[in-house]
């Protein structure tokens, strides 16, 4: 005899959610403008459609691709009357490949979305505005990369792809050419595939880092498997020999080996010309990726700050040294502080180098009850160059310590906009703010402001 399943009283069984179907939808739409990620913004069935690949002005056809109960997410099919920034995409990779997001839109209407993007953030959550804009810190808009990671995946039949992720997918788009990456780095690519495709082990890498530094290309392989001697005297020839002693094996999560299997440690580095500095990096520290944005950025920040010989300086969020050390050039005692014991190190050996002093130790930022300044002590001016997350814990302790200047390095428009309107509320204006185009034809939108104690 059959027994029927038992149900818990008053409980009724959980029927799974239904897959959303994608579809056209049947009638064109209007972009009305750019949301702060670079999709475009319509009105459909009351609610906002985010539509990826459209422009503002722009008639097209829209695919729909998700649903919630108050926005819904799309891409365009067809553009039927485009906008006049409007340009064709200088990869063939874009579209399939998820590392750029604007190719679609002209490089300067990009900075110009940007620009805007922040200022609206700011005004709409934390109510204030600049009372300067100053021109963005532009980049050339290809071949501006300095470091990337490409993965590996490799199928049953042997087929190997060396890639991006592809949008909206966890798969990989196989990569021959990459229009923003520096080409040093672009001219490896073709040889790494040649020398993935002829390994006797070819499951044997997860993914690999391309560097260029100041001593030319670099590269870390991250090994899944321990590739063979025939594999890695192959490894070593990649780009015929263009990457030397360069070369670095990731076999664990504790560090590097070169070639030969030996433990190193090794340095690159990056030059900082304004302020005489070249600092040195390990291949998988955190450096910016678009090196004459990043310099920049660092003479845009000296500039604003302006510290004078005698005065003290706080650089939050310091990693290696970026900020510290040219601030320390001009005269100023410097604190950096930073989470990382790995970077505070790298610092310190910075420092050491170029007979700087600055004083570095390791805090965890992100709970804002790190001792910031020795009490007492008079504070100057401020740097500050948060995570995306920013750095809300801190407002409250950097106003109590009353800095003159503050300069703000932001990657993330809205928590910048948040943590400015703290500073706003504890007596500090919005001097000056300024776009960085660190990432051209990406979404990611990096700013730089300037507080003054009022």
């Amino acid at each position: 005899m059959s027994r029927r399943p038992y149900r818990r009283p008053g409980r009724q069984q959980q029927r799974p959610a239904a897959r959303f179907q994608a579809r056209v939808l049947p009638e064109p739409l209007a972009i009305e403008r750019l949301s702060h990620d670079g999709r475009g913004i319509a009105r459909w069935e009351g609610k906002t459609l985010f539509v990826a690949g459209a422009l503002p002005g722009e008639t097209v056809t829209v695919r729909l691709l998700g649903e919630q109960s108050r926005f819904a997410e799309g891409e365009v099919t067809e553009v039927l009357v485009p906008a006049a920034q409007r340009q064709t995409p200088p990869c063939r990779h874009y579209g399939t490949c998820g590392g750029c997001q604007l190719q679609h839109l002209a490089p300067r209407s990009q900075v110009a979305a940007k620009q805007q993007a922040v200022l609206d953030q700011l005004e709409r959550q934390g109510k204030v505005r600049p009372k300067e804009l100053v021109p963005a810190i532009l980049s050339p808009s290809e071949g501006y990369r300095h470091r990337a990671r490409l993965g590996v995946w490799t199928e049953k039949n042997g087929t190997v792809t060396l890639g991006f992720r592809r949008k909206r997918e966890r798969t990989l788009t196989p990569i021959d050419a990459c229009e923003v990456l520096a080409p040093a780095l672009n001219a490896l690519l073709a040889p790494l595939r040649g020398w993935l495709e002829g390994l006797e082990r070819r499951d044997a890498v997860g993914h690999i880092e391309l560097i260029l530094s100041e001593e030319g290309p670099a590269m870390v392989v991250r090994e899944l498997k321990a590739l063979s001697p025939r594999d890695l005297q192959r490894l070593g020839t990649v780009g015929d020999g263009a990457l030397g002693d360069r070369i670095w094996r990731q076999t664990t999560s504790e560090g590097l080996s070169d070639l030969n299997g030996e433990p190193c440690d090794p340095r690159l580095h990056y030059g900082l010309p304004d302020f005489e500095l070249d600092l040195a990096f390990h291949p998988q520290d955190f450096t910016q990726v678009n090196v004459e944005v990043n310099r920049a950025m660092v003479r845009q920040a000296v500039d604003w700050l302006a510290p004078q010989p005698g005065e003290r300086v706080l650089d939050l969020f310091c990693g290696m040294g970026n900020f510290t050390l040219p601030l320390a050039r001009s005269g100023a005692w410097v604190r950096g502080l930073e989470g990382s014991d790995a970077m505070v190190g790298r610092a310190r050996e910075n420092a050491r180098r170029h007979g700087l002093e600055a004083e570095f130790d390791t805090a965890n930022l992100a709970r804002g009850d790190a001792r910031l300044w020795p009490k007492g002590t008079p504070l100057d001016a401020v740097l500050l160059d948060p995570p995306r997350d920013g750095a809300r814990e801190l407002m409250a302790p950097l106003a109590q310590l009353r800095p003159r200047r503050l300069v703000y390095a932001s990657c993330n428009p809205a928590t910048l906009a948040r943590d400015a309107g703290e500073l706003a509320t504890a007596g500090y204006d919005l001097q000056s703010l300024g776009v960085l185009d660190m990432f051209p034809h990406t979404e990611h939108v990096e700013s730089m402001a300037l507080f003054v104690r009022r």
